[in-house]
């Protein structure tokens, strides 16, 4: 072989070396393209997943923190409606407790009706306005007009007395459809009861008067007491002085009292 051709074929194993070098740097190339595209398309996915994640995660902690709120506030409104007047009634069942016979004695005594009529009656305006209210009940008459001023001063303390009752009997009737329970033993008498004299001659269970107990004259004498009737013609007032237990010829004795 010449020097020619020898220089010809080492050129032409220089150019295929190159050839072959530069496909393989090519293709090494072009897979660590493809590579680099895998990575770059699996961290974009990543990246994704996570985003979704932490969005899960703070919806989640949204919805935990809604809910504490909501508990909070719940328990704060209920704890300003229980320190109000509208949920207390229950509370105060514990304030109004029912008097048993243990208890009576530290309890409160209620009113009793004879209380009631004795304390209105003790004020004189009332007596006043009470006499008006009978004597035109009785037409303008003072004459006859006891038994419309007791109807009159029980119905003021919510006994409700006809107002057509205009004789003794008739009060008496009334009384104890109401349950008022009879007694003579004047010595129990109590300011406000309600007193009936002896019977009209001839007249069995009709009793003559009738009047309000108001307290005796005396303590500890029964003979006199101080009495609220109509006889205003003879005394000049409702509140005046009548016997009890002892006869005088001008006035019946007492018989019995009416008490609710």
């Amino acid at each position: 072989m010449d020097k020619n051709e020898q220089t010809e074929k080492e050129t032409s194993e220089s150019i295929n070396n190159l050839y072959s070098n530069k496909n393989l740097e090519n293709y090494k190339s072009k897979a660590s393209g493809k590579t680099h595209l895998k990575n770059h398309g699996e961290s974009q996915k990543y990246i994704k997943e996570m985003h979704e994640l932490a969005d899960k995660n703070e919806f989640k902690n949204n919805i935990i923190v809604l809910a504490l709120f909501i508990v909070i506030v719940a328990i704060i409104v209920f704890s300003i409606l229980m320190n109000t007047s509208f949920m207390n009634p229950k509370a105060n069942v514990a304030t109004n407790k029912v008097v048993t016979k243990g208890t009576v004695d530290s309890a409160i005594k209620p009113i009793v009706s004879q209380e009631k009529i004795y304390e209105y009656l003790n004020i004189e305006a009332n007596r006043t306005s009470i006499l008006e209210k009978a004597v035109k009940l009785n037409k303008g008459s003072k004459t006859g007009v006891t038994v419309y001023l007791l109807s009159e001063i029980l119905r003021s303390n919510g006994f409700a007395i006809p107002d057509d009752t205009s004789t003794v009997k008739q009060l008496v009737t009334d009384l104890t459809s109401m349950e008022f329970k009879k007694n003579t033993d004047f010595t129990k008498l109590e300011k406000g009861d309600i007193c009936f004299t002896t019977d009209v001659a001839k007249k069995p269970g009709v009793p003559s008067h009738a009047y309000v107990f108001m307290g005796w004259v005396e303590d500890g004498k029964t003979d006199y007491a101080n009495v609220c009737d109509g006889q205003t013609q003879e005394y000049g007032n409702i509140l005046h002085k009548r016997n009890i237990s002892i006869s005088v010829s001008e006035k019946d004795k007492f018989s019995f009292f009416l008490r609710k």
